[in-house]
């Protein structure tokens, strides 16, 4: 019998999804565990770095599920940003119709590679359900003065 891994990978995956295995339960016997790999741009496919970094994270939360731990491994997109803004400028697209064409390849490719995330925390940093978080966050620091502005010095190569 020839492995066939597009019937038999899809067939898993769609198992693991339907019985959403990576959604993490709210436990008070299991010890948690928080894993998160650095949220890519959404600024075109992805490449082998990419591959190599997700790989590793992968590798840490199933491994840490193994022993017994309550894993929360999410993914998201950093969309607010010079790459994707640049790339978009590049190729002539509105900065947000390019985000979200490249978030959804960008999801499509990692879910084809079998990532266990928790694709029901996915977060994009564009998003006002995200970012009015950040602001609200920022404002209360600033409201408690652990947010202000002042001349410091500052290593930088103005060439």
């Amino acid at each position: 019998m020839k492995y066939d891994p597009r019937s038999i990978e899809s067939k898993w995956q769609e198992s693991w999804a339907e019985d959403d295995v990576y959604r993490i339960t709210q436990s008070d016997g299991d010890e948690k565990y928080y894993c998160l790999e650095m949220l890519p741009y959404p600024s075109g496919k992805l490449h082998m770095g990419h591959v190599r970094n997700y790989s590793i994270g992968d590798v840490i939360a199933r491994y840490r599920r193994m022993r017994g731990f309550n894993v929360m491994h999410p993914m998201g997109f950093d969309s607010f940003g010079m790459p994707a803004e640049n790339a978009a400028i590049e190729h002539n697209t509105h900065p947000a119709v390019w985000t979200r064409e490249n978030i959804e390849i960008m999801r499509s490719q990692l879910q084809d590679m079998g990532f266990a995330y928790d694709w029901g925390r996915e977060i994009a940093s564009h998003t006002p359900e995200y970012y009015r978080w950040n602001q609200w966050l920022f404002l209360r620091l600033l409201e408690r003065d652990l947010a202000y502005r002042k001349e410091a010095l500052l290593n930088w190569c103005p060439s």
